[in-house]
């Protein structure tokens, strides 16, 4: 189960909005329901083409804020079937955005001299929102910023992973050294982190 395409997990938080995307695999035909908070919907997951059956299902929710709980239920015609559940997760359009945790990125050290290679940037935002990430060097001075629309990756509620390739807006490859991030939410910091350029 993939919630706005990231896989949920206890305590994340969520959209208002969701789009559920799950998949089953099975030899046997499969139906099942799926339920938001105590809403239960039937459900007829829709075969793929590989020799297996592979069921795939999307449903767009609507939820207020609060606490919420997802629990997919799928059964073939043999009477075979599992239950997966993940709860809470939290809609919170009501309130300030928080990022929730530490921000961090990996790998760290990071060689931008790797043709190809890129540093996720990685957090969790409270709710959508139009995000701007602003690198500096330790001297204050910007070095590249880049900007992500509410609900969109780097904006959504939940997990979010940026790449940065190492290189300033003006497209060099910047110096060794250790470098801030800045998550900027709708103009506030909401947090901050620290990476390592580090080329050999």
């Amino acid at each position: 189960m993939l919630v706005n395409g990231v896989k949920a997990l206890p305590g994340d938080p969520l959209s208002a909005t969701p789009v559920i995307s799950v998949t089953v695999t099975s030899t046997n035909a499969v139906t099942g329901r799926i339920s938001i908070d105590n809403s239960a919907t039937a459900v007829t997951f829709v075969p793929g083409g590989d020799n297996n059956f592979y069921g795939t299902l999307e449903v767009t929710a609507a939820l207020p804020d609060g606490s919420h709980a997802i629990t997919i239920e799928a059964f073939d015609t043999m009477g075979g079937g599992a239950t997966f559940e993940v709860v809470p997760l939290f809609v919170q359009t009501g309130q300030d955005l928080i990022v929730q945790g530490t921000p961090l990125n990996y790998p760290n050290p990071y060689d931008p001299g790797v043709p190809g290679a890129t540093t996720l940037i990685s957090y969790v935002l409270s709710k959508p929102a139009n995000i701007t990430l602003s690198i500096h060097d330790t001297f204050g001075t910007p070095v590249a910023r880049m900007n992500f629309g509410s609900g969109n990756n780097g904006g959504r509620a939940g997990y979010n992973a940026v790449p940065w390739n190492g290189r300033s807006d003006a497209g060099q490859v910047v110096g060794n050294g250790i470098y801030i991030y800045l998550i900027i939410a709708d103009g506030r910091v909401a947090a901050k982190g620290k990476l390592m350029i580090l080329k050999k």
